[in-house]
């Protein structure tokens, strides 16, 4: 009875409560579950019911909130649908793995894709690796070193490739998608056609290149026709003057149009070729990166960086084979190469030890087809279109190079005018790290490692609480600026960074944001200095900053140091202004990217590599000799600072 009792009034209901629930759960959120058993349980289903009640209103609630968010984005898509069905380019939307996630349909007609491209597949299935690889890698290290919130095309960059047939030659811009501290998630590229449009220029190239060629001809005729006639004796004289000037003054004439012709087919070719502003390091270090992981060519980029203007797929195509045809030809594995700045060019000089190519060298490779080059172009297609040519030479000592030209840059990149840092002295500081020079002392300047370095803080008052906000440095082999070897860190500063000491180095409160603090960061730069002596201009305003971190970095810099500013004064008249930018327009040094860490830190290199020439011809040859040629200025200084 008792059991009959238990399951009647709490086994039973209990199994229908849980029935119930079930059944609210999983098929219907606004049934009220019915109780009639005994009182014990009422509260139980009241609070059940209240419970199930509100339930339903949050399922209610979450409805509407899914379906009006569902329209959102349906909205949302049809809009990205339409933009993307009116634009004029094929777009593709891929992430870092290269795979499609999104396309318009142009993108299948310009691309030459019957059916559908396929989301998830590789982009690289029609269209060709090198080129995207290429553009992908020089905006990741154009974000990564900060460059693009002052580049002029930002995360955006230009280039032309070919669908992976060959049959079509495609102009494209690929812009990086940045997630979170600004890390590339993935890119779009928009793509244009212009297969048609080159093959048209290939005709005028055709028609122009008979055309001159043509006149050459006739041309050489009527001089030497005229050289006969000059040389017969025979002919009367009034005649024979007059038949002269008449074939002088055409050949002249046609001489001029042949040459006018040149220039502006020339021209034509330049003019439509898809080029943009390139920093050269940014070029020469992929052509190292390439030679470094298909061959065993080892390949340094020195100097300081230049603006140039072209085609930077081609350019890197070219200077790779190039460095592969030198070292098929001589055997040599190693390479510097660099980029000058001339009057009107740009110089990309391969470097070697050993003898100049052999005349005609160079001129038996110019209608070779550059590896990877979209719409297979050859070597003399490349230096026609960035109206170049190639010539080997020597460049010192047991060195020879060849010399490539190339457009300098269109537009002007130079560093915003700003006020120079002022002059920081802290005498005590200085003359401790201007010592002797120890074991370096009696070595030669040029035989040295050196590290050139310079450090961006939140204000000029290092005792009073600024800190660190950025740390860069380039190395120096040899008196080459090893433009491949260099340092560049963000520093979290653990305080808010000024507006006007932004206005300076271009760094924000947000940049900064997740980046390591000092502490962290001096001892990668530490290993990164070893045992190089260290450079800056106007040092004792760095060294102060390192210096008061020695307890918490754990890391102390207590290398030889020099100090461009204190070389500068002790070079030039202590008139001469000695700041930054006035020594690097006095040394003819470009100035680019300056008030950041990298950039000030090149700069300073630059300037440096200059003052080794001029201290050796007052010799000044070893650094125990330029340490005390600093301390005499250091002197001279404290001096001025009694008075």
């Amino acid at each position: 009875a008792a059991w009959l009792f238990f399951d009647q009034s709490f086994a039973a209901p209990l199994t229908s409560l849980t029935r119930s629930l079930l059944n609210t759960l999983r098929t219907n959120p606004d049934y009220e579950i019915q109780y009639a058993g005994p009182n014990q349980l009422d509260p139980l289903f009241q609070t059940v019911n209240e419970l199930t009640r509100r339930l339903a209103a949050h399922h209610r609630e979450l409805v509407q909130a899914m379906t009006a968010a569902t329209a959102q984005v349906e909205e949302q898509k049809n809009r990205l649908e339409a933009i993307l069905r009116d634009l004029q380019e094929g777009v593709v939307v891929c992430n870092l793995n290269n795979q499609v996630l999104l396309y318009n349909q142009l993108a299948l007609k310009i691309l030459h894709i019957t059916g559908e491209l396929g989301l998830g597949r590789s982009l690289f299935t029609v269209v060709s690796r090198e080129p995207i690889s290429n553009a992908f890698r020089r905006l990741r290290l154009r974000v990564a070193e900060g460059r693009h919130h002052n580049h002029p095309l930002g995360i955006t960059t230009h280039l032309v490739c070919a669908t992976t047939d060959g049959l079509h030659t495609l102009h494209a811009q690929m812009t990086l998608i940045l997630g979170a501290e600004d890390l590339p998630t993935g890119y779009v590229v928009t793509f244009n056609d212009i297969t048609e449009e080159l093959a048209a220029l290939g005709k005028r190239d055709r028609l122009l290149r008979e055309a001159t060629e043509g006149l050459r001809a006739p041309v050489a005729n009527l001089r030497a026709a005229a050289e006969m006639q000059a040389a017969n004796p025979d002919m009367d004289i009034a005649a024979h003057r007059t038949f002269d000037e008449v074939v002088f003054k055409e050949s002249a004439a046609l001489s001029e149009t042949v040459n006018q012709l040149c220039q502006e087919y020339r021209d034509i070719i330049v003019g439509y070729w898809p080029m943009t502003d390139d920093l050269s390091a940014t070029l020469l270090e992929m052509v190292a990166q390439r030679l470094k992981e298909t061959s065993d060519i080892a390949v340094t980029v020195v100097h300081l960086p230049q603006w140039l203007h072209g085609d930077s797929h081609s350019i890197i195509s070219l200077n790779e084979y190039l460095i592969r045809r030198i070292s098929a030809y001589s055997g040599v594995k190693a390479f510097d190469i660099s980029a000058e700045a001339g009057p009107r060019q740009v110089y990309i000089d391969i470097i070697w030890s050993g003898e100049p190519l052999p005349t005609g060298f160079l001129d038996d490779g110019l209608n070779t087809v550059l590896p990877g080059a979209p719409g297979g172009l050859t070597v003399r297609d490349v230096l026609e279109h960035h109206q170049s040519e190639l010539w080997s030479d020597r460049c010192g000592e047991g060195l020879a190079r060849v010399r490539v030209p190339m457009p300098a840059a269109r537009s002007v990149h130079t560093a915003s005018e700003l006020p120079p840092r002022p002059e920081f002295y802290d005498f005590s500081l200085l003359q401790e790290q201007l010592a002797p020079g120890g074991a370096f002392a009696e070595r030669p300047l040029k035989s040295l490692d050196y590290v050139v370095f310079d450090l961006e803080t939140t204000g000029l008052k290092p005792s009073e609480g600024d800190e660190i906000v950025s740390i860069a440095g380039v190395r120096i082999v040899n008196g080459r600026i090893l433009t491949g070897e260099t340092f560049d860190r963000q520093v979290n500063p653990g305080r808010p960074i000024p507006k006007a000491s932004t206005r300076f180095h271009g760094i924000t409160d947000d940049m900064v944001q997740g980046k390591p603090p000092a502490h962290l960061v001096l001892p990668q730069f530490h290993q990164f200095v070893g045992d190089a002596v260290l450079v800056a201009h106007n040092a004792a305003f760095d060294l102060r900053f390192l210096k008061l971190k020695e307890a918490e970095s754990g890391v102390i810099f207590n290398q030889p140091v020099l100090d461009t500013l204190l070389l500068s004064v002790f070079l030039d008249d202590q008139s001469i202004a000695h700041n930054l930018d006035a020594i690097a327009e006095r040394f003819g040094v470009h100035v680019s990217a300056r008030h950041t860490a990298l950039g000030d830190a090149l700069v300073t290199a630059g300037i440096f590599v200059h003052m080794l020439a001029l201290l050796k011809d007052l010799d000044v040859t070893t650094l125990g000799q330029a340490i005390a040629a600093s301390s005499t200025i250091i002197k001279v200084r404290a001096q001025q600072k009694q008075f």
